[in-house]
């Protein structure tokens, strides 16, 4: 127990969160981004105190108290997951007493905007021509994130070496790696998607680049960004006139939902979005309007 307290004593807050973010960025430099900023802004909250063992579930109920009249309840649990992932990181580690299971975060999921349905699909992908490059590679990046369900960091870090044969039902595969769990997963695909990868790889494999990345800026010879990606689902989503905030993660609740739609099971869901707990899965299938009137009428009586 000495040693314990001797280690807090020695962590500053300011030391913690450098350690904390270097680790954090070696997994995905996304989530580093806006760690830093929360962390920082938690720092600037709790001064004068510049131990990490000195900071308690007062300090952090407080902080958040604070940020609710300028932020939305969705920032602030955003806020809390990140504490508690930073406080379980040092608490693991012996470096502080507090317990991170004092933080429970609300997740906050509006299903009607942030699900892409398979209309919203249809419509983004009929705005593309396959007959020119930049076109033929936002259709492929579509129909990836429709037929898998994968995240946008796998997607991008698909390699030329990991992408499998063409089986005779049409189906192919690869191996992604989650920046989330570090493991790797099998993803596959359908006929359509098959058929613009092919058309696609006809022209990828003769771009001279070194990047075994699939998806290449033909300009630059690097591969595309998260970023990239984000803004080319951002810029046809308002050209389809969809009136919701769609983002590239919004196709994995889309996915989720659509096995639901077609009869498909909890155990279908946690399987093809490969989840390592399969009580991730609940996360994502929240009942669209739609859906929930459809549920709740059958336990009602109707005229």
């Amino acid at each position: 127990m000495l040693l314990v307290g001797l280690l807090c004593f020695n962590m500053t807050i300011d030391k913690a969160i450098q350690i904390y973010l270097d680790w954090k960025k070696s997994h995905t430099t996304v989530a580093y981004s806006r760690y830093k900023v929360r962390l920082e802004h938690f720092i600037s909250f709790i001064m004068p105190k510049s131990c990490l063992c000195d900071i308690s579930g007062d300090d952090v109920v407080a902080y958040h108290k604070s940020m609710e009249p300028h932020y939305s309840p969705a920032t602030i649990a955003y806020s809390a997951r990140i504490l508690r992932n930073f406080f379980y990181f040092w608490h693991g580690r012996r470096e502080t007493n507090f317990n991170p299971k004092e933080i429970i975060p609300v997740r906050f999921i509006n299903p009607d905007k942030d699900i892409v349905t398979r209309e919203d699909f249809e419509d983004m992908n009929d705005l593309l021509d396959e007959n020119y490059l930049s076109d033929l590679q936002k259709k492929l990046v579509l129909n990836l994130l429709w037929d898998t369900g994968m995240r946008i960091s796998e997607l991008i870090d698909i390699k030329l070496s990991s992408i499998s044969s063409q089986s005779t039902d049409g189906l192919r595969t690869a191996k992604v790696r989650s920046r989330k769990s570090m493991r790797y997963n099998l993803v596959v695909w359908g006929y359509d998607t098959n058929e613009l990868l092919n058309k696609y790889l006809g022209i990828r494999l003769c771009m001279e680049t070194t990047a075994e990345e699939l998806f290449i800026n033909r300009k630059t010879g690097k591969p595309f960004n998260v970023r990239s990606l984000q803004r080319w689902i951002k810029e046809l989503s308002e050209l389809a006139s969809i009136e919701k905030n769609i983002t590239p993660h919004s196709f994995r609740h889309g996915k989720a939902n659509y096995i639901l739609d077609q009869g498909g099971s909890v155990r279908d869901v946690s399987a093809i979005l490969r989840h390592v707990k399969p009580e991730s899965s609940f996360h994502y299938m929240q009942l669209s309007s739609e859906r929930y009137k459809s549920v709740a009428s059958r336990y009602l009586k109707t005229a």
